[in-house]
């Protein structure tokens, strides 16, 4: 199989962006994804827009299961979230650290997160794919607000 990805050395984790902007994702790059996580137990992800600057991000995501995923909220930007194989729960919660909504998301449901609200992803299968889009440009700093509360809620119990 011919990958037409190159990673992205400067990300948090394993990253890897299309080669060339005909480029687009397909049933190739969703093997290499899954192969990719049997390989090394982690996280992965393939960005389909041009770099971090680019003003609007998609992004395919691989998530597994047992990892946490801090809660947090971007000031100016939400997050839709469109699942391809797996589920997952998203997390809204008010500034004190309440849950305000639960939503189980399956293959093909689409969830989005409201600018401004703090929320989480939970992997509820093995490992979930799912695509992301928001806007950009990522900003190291600033970009995800943390919550004081958000390593307290580690070993929630849903």
């Amino acid at each position: 199989m011919h990958l037409r990805l190159v990673e992205d050395k400067r990300a948090k984790s394993k990253s890897f962006f299309l080669k060339r902007s005909s480029d687009y994702f397909d049933n190739n790059l969703l093997t290499f994804l899954k192969k990719y996580f049997k390989e090394h137990k982690q996280d992965v992800r393939i960005c389909l827009h041009k770099n971090s600057s680019s003003i609007h991000h998609d992004m395919i995501i691989l998530q597994k299961k047992k990892n946490f995923y801090k809660p947090h909220k971007h000031l100016k930007k939400g997050e839709t979230y469109h699942i391809i194989t797996g589920s997952m729960i998203c997390l809204l919660f008010n500034n004190k650290g309440k849950i305000v909504k639960k939503c189980l998301i399956k293959k093909n449901n689409i969830f989005r997160t409201p600018i401004n609200t703090f929320h989480t992803m939970i992997p509820t299968s093995n490992y979930v794919i799912y695509h992301e889009s928001k806007l950009g440009p990522f900003l190291k700093k600033g970009d995800s607000i943390f919550p004081k509360w958000a390593d307290q809620i580690k070993n929630l119990k849903l």
